[in-house]
């Protein structure tokens, strides 16, 4: 018999025509295959909203001469972004200069400014509830928000650069996450690499890790977004899903111990924090609004009560105003003021930094 003819006895058999057990499993594997492709297409028609749950549709990374590489918003995204956990669903406007703002860049003249990172860029709230936002209806003051998420304190100095070469503030505030944003800074040598020596943010996600893989078909797949938003909101498969790995169980202090040392960390990150108060003129008031970590709030953790009391201690010491909200955070307590599983500030925690902000500048004279 020929090779064809033997390849064909495995499909199936030649007497009688039945399929044999390998037919029967090709012809399910490819059943299956068309059945995942057109439930693929049929989810992008009935659920058009499956891209909401990408956020690299509205970020971006560029380079800023002298300071290297920083996360802006795409200019002109108007859309949603949402949670695939069911946390939030928001509408995000970036202007043409990449930031989340209503009025172009040059409306920034004179405004009192808000520097971060995606605490401060409003992360999960909508752009009333920004802590920029509520603080200048607090005080009757325009004011304009500088942040992107992924960045710290070397992207705040970029971010700062660039805007700065369009408009000048009034006063600046400059939101600091003590639990991501107390590095080894040394912003300089940063800056002096070249583009290629860089990496950029979401260039190590690889499809062979298991999260490199979720980013991917979140990004590519709505069926893959369907199944996630489903199974993360029924709890006892959420619950499966963490045990096995697939998903991360929220709020989890997982801090590592920094390679240089606390004592290191904190000097550098104050260090850096006063090179961006030194890109501003002496007269422009200028502020650091304290994020207090989710586990001081929740926990009374103290490692980071000591973290923000060092830092407080360390930028006090190189005359930077500092603004500390720990005590409101602490009244509050730790779920009213955060999302249930993103590490974020609800629009409650929004509030409080805002109250906490609008106080400090009205001892600086500005606002009503």
């Amino acid at each position: 018999m020929s090779s064809g003819g033997k390849r064909a006895d495995l499909v199936s058999d030649p007497i009688n025509g039945r399929p044999t057990l390998l037919g029967m499993v090709a012809a399910i594997a490819i059943g299956c295959v068309l059945l995942v492709f057109a439930a693929e297409g049929i989810l992008r028609i009935a659920m058009p909203h499956w891209q909401e749950f990408y956020s690299g549709r509205f970020m971006r990374v560029i380079l800023v001469p002298g300071h290297g590489l920083v996360t802006t918003g795409r200019p002109g995204f108007d859309g949603f972004f949402s949670q695939n956990n069911g946390d939030f669903r928001v509408r995000l406007q970036i202007n043409d200069f990449g930031l989340r703002n209503p009025d172009a860049v040059d409306k920034a003249e004179g405004r009192i400014w808000f520097v971060g990172d995606s605490m401060a860029f409003g992360w999960g709230v909508e752009q009333n509830e920004m802590y920029s936002s509520v603080a200048g209806a607090l005080l009757k003051v325009p004011t304009y928000n500088v942040a992107s998420p992924g960045t710290n304190v070397c992207g705040y100095q970029a971010l700062l650069a660039k805007t700065l070469k369009r408009a000048s503030p009034r006063a600046v505030i400059v939101g600091l996450i003590l639990e991501n944003d107390v590095e080894d800074y040394d912003c300089r040598a940063g800056a002096e690499q070249s583009p290629a020596d860089m990496v950029q943010p979401g260039s190590d996600i690889r499809v062979t890790s298991i999260q490199g893989l979720k980013v991917v078909l979140m990004q590519k797949s709505a069926l893959y977004n369907f199944f996630a938003v489903s199974l993360k909101r029924v709890a006892f498969i959420n619950e499966a899903l963490i045990s096995v790995g697939l998903v991360a169980r929220g709020h989890v202090n997982i801090t590592a111990k920094p390679k240089a040392g606390l004592d290191t960390v904190i000097r550098r990150t104050a260090v850096e924090l006063a090179n961006v108060r030194a890109q501003l003129a002496a007269d422009i008031p200028f502020a650091v609004l304290i994020a207090p970590a989710r586990f001081e709030i929740r926990d009374r953790d103290p490692a980071f009560q000591k973290l923000r009391q060092e830092i407080v201690r360390e930028l006090a010491a190189r005359g930077i105003a500092v603004i500390d909200p720990i005590t409101e955070f602490l009244d509050a307590g730790f779920e009213p003021t955060h999302f249930a599983h993103d590490g974020h500030w609800s629009a409650l925690g929004h509030k409080i930094a805002a109250q906490a902000a609008a106080g400090w500048l009205r001892r600086q004279n500005i606002g009503n």
